[in-house]
């Protein structure tokens, strides 16, 4: 600790001239919003490659579909239900038969839908980690919900119902 005394006419005091130690809260709650904001992005990211995957796997259905195979073996084959199946195949009725074989759009199907498994199960690990880093946040009681919500992108409402009850590992 580093005391200076600065006079000031008749009139002494001290002025303190150290550095203050860092809060271990304040420091532990900087490292929230930092892991929370990437988190978000993440999602963010995670979201915005599913979209094209999901419209690829949707218009080789529908081709699928043109080109005559049945729609119970393409459901088999997507993991989807006949009446989705059934549900794209109306929704692209421009299509003309392709001339590929079946055999080679199935496996272009199987191919997509495993990407497709691949982005869920990350989506899936991505939020359970989100979950983790908001009851950590409570946990602390740094941050007010509405600091959460705006870090995370949940409602406030939702990060209570989600991490009520949670023991979480601080990061």
């Amino acid at each position: 600790m580093i005391l200076a005394v600065a006079h000031t006419g008749d009139v002494g005091f001290y002025r303190y001239r150290g550095a203050a130690t860092p809060d271990p809260a304040a420091g532990q709650a900087e490292t929230l919003r930092k892991l929370l904001r990437a988190n978000r992005q993440r999602l963010a990211f995670n979201a915005s490659s599913s979209r094209p995957l999901t419209v690829r796997l949707n218009q080789q259905i529908a081709q699928a579909l043109r080109d005559g195979m049945k729609v119970t073996r393409l459901a088999q084959i997507a993991g989807i239900s006949r009446w989705t199946v059934r549900t794209i195949g109306l929704a692209s009725d421009d299509l003309l038969p392709s001339g590929l074989p079946a055999e080679r759009r199935l496996s272009v199907i199987a191919g997509l839908k495993s990407e497709l498994a691949e982005l869920e199960d990350s989506k899936a690990a991505l939020e359970e980690r989100r979950v983790d880093l908001l009851a950590a946040a409570r946990r602390l009681g740094v941050m007010d919900d509405f600091e959460l919500a705006a870090l995370s992108g949940l409602h406030s409402d939702a990060i209570r119902k989600l991490t009520w009850g949670r023991q979480p590992e601080l990061p």
